[in-house]
């Protein structure tokens, strides 16, 4: 049996290669995505202080260090019985929106926007964010390193810090803003809406309007129909920082929903000797595989708030979030999911120790 070995992912956090395995008639048998990077998290908090947690997960990745604040955070939260005011939510929740426009931005103009942008047969060297600065020009370019400037400016004020927070706190938040600081921020915001609507515009005309493109991501090659997971508020509309887990059937029905506490309840985790990624698995009634990234949440929603979505996003229906291939694939977070009892088995992970402990700020929190 031939084997093809890509080695190393690139455009991604961390560490991973795609290892290919061919018959004897060069057809694919099998292909897994392993990921070589030692873990360790689990083990190495063992014995910590609970109150530790939020600053040390944050370490886990380098891209969304904002996300496994707050997921810790959150689970303090739970652990110590205490539910935070609006004011501390409310600035959760902003913080996290902050860091959810650097993300995509960095995904869009650096990681998935390249391949499209620059286009699929342009060299490998030239797909990236300088050649798409050179594609769409200078000043596009400005906006991109202005936009993740002003929201790490945001994270750094809400957060305490400016990559790894500080904030986090059992029932609250140790950071403040000030007037002068909400009026800031506010302008960041629109200006937000303004960039969001100016990337729109630029992926539809280098990318709906090019007909090849068009046809392609909307091809039955690029097609990969799975059941879809997001949380959802009560309405079932998107949110990002609260609610409960909902997913749906390949069909847009609602098979599963459940509040966040009750995860372990519906899912469950294994490991493989390949890999030190874990494989996440339903422990009943689902079969096959969930996605859970980006436009996939926006099939667990009843209602698309931003009506460009519709416009740009998908033109051809949700068919178009279910084109798989049109984002970069390590990127894609694919869970296979099978109703088995799960291997005995180890989980391991990236070890990193910083003895940083919360600043003494004014903060917001439960009384």
């Amino acid at each position: 049996m031939k084997q093809i070995t890509i080695n190393p992912i690139t455009r991604l956090e961390g560490h991973g290669r795609i290892e290919i395995f061919l018959d004897a008639h060069g057809d694919v048998a099998n292909a897994v995505l392993q990921v070589p990077e030692l873990r360790g998290f689990e083990q190495f908090c063992v014995g910590r202080k609970a109150e530790d947690m939020p600053v040390i997960m944050s370490r886990i990745c380098g891209v969304c260090p904002e996300a496994h604040h707050l997921a810790a955070t959150k689970a303090l939260d739970r652990l110590f019985a205490v539910e935070p005011p609006p004011a501390a939510k409310k600035i959760r929740e902003l913080l996290y929106m902050a860091f959810y426009v650097t993300d995509h931005t960095t995904h869009f103009y650096a990681l998935g926007g390249p391949d499209f942008i620059v286009g699929p047969d342009a060299p490998p060297s030239e797909r990236n964010i300088l050649g798409v600065i050179r594609k769409v020009g200078l000043d596009v370019g400005k906006q991109v390193i202005a936009c993740r400037a002003r929201n790490h400016h945001v994270i750094q004020m809400l957060g305490g810090r400016g990559v790894h927070l500080a904030a986090g706190l059992p029932g609250g938040w140790s950071k403040f803003i000030s007037e002068e600081e909400r009026k800031e921020i506010e302008k960041i915001a629109i200006e937000n809406l303004e960039f969001a609507q100016f990337t729109l515009r630029i992926f539809a005309s280098v990318v709906l309007n090019n007909s090849v493109y068009a046809d392609l991501i909307q091809s039955d090659v690029y097609c990969h129909e799975t059941y879809y997971m997001g949380t959802v508020d009560e309405n079932n509309h998107s949110n990002l920082y609260d609610g409960e887990i909902r997913v749906v059937d390949p069909q847009g029905r609602e098979f599963l929903k459940f509040p966040s506490a009750k995860y372990f309840e519906h899912i469950a985790e294994r490991v493989e000797p390949w890999t030190y990624l874990k494989f996440p698995f339903s422990r009943g009634g689902l079969e096959g595989t969930c996605r859970r990234h980006r436009q996939r949440r926006l099939l667990c929603y009843t209602f698309i708030e931003i009506e460009c979505f519709r416009r740009v996003g998908d033109p051809a229906g949700s068919g178009g979030i279910r084109a798989v291939l049109r984002s970069i694939w390590p990127q894609e977070n694919r869970w296979p999911l099978s109703t088995g009892p799960p291997p005995p088995g180890n989980a391991l992970g990236t070890a990193y120790r910083d003895p940083l402990r919360l600043g003494a700020h004014v903060g917001v929190g439960a009384r």
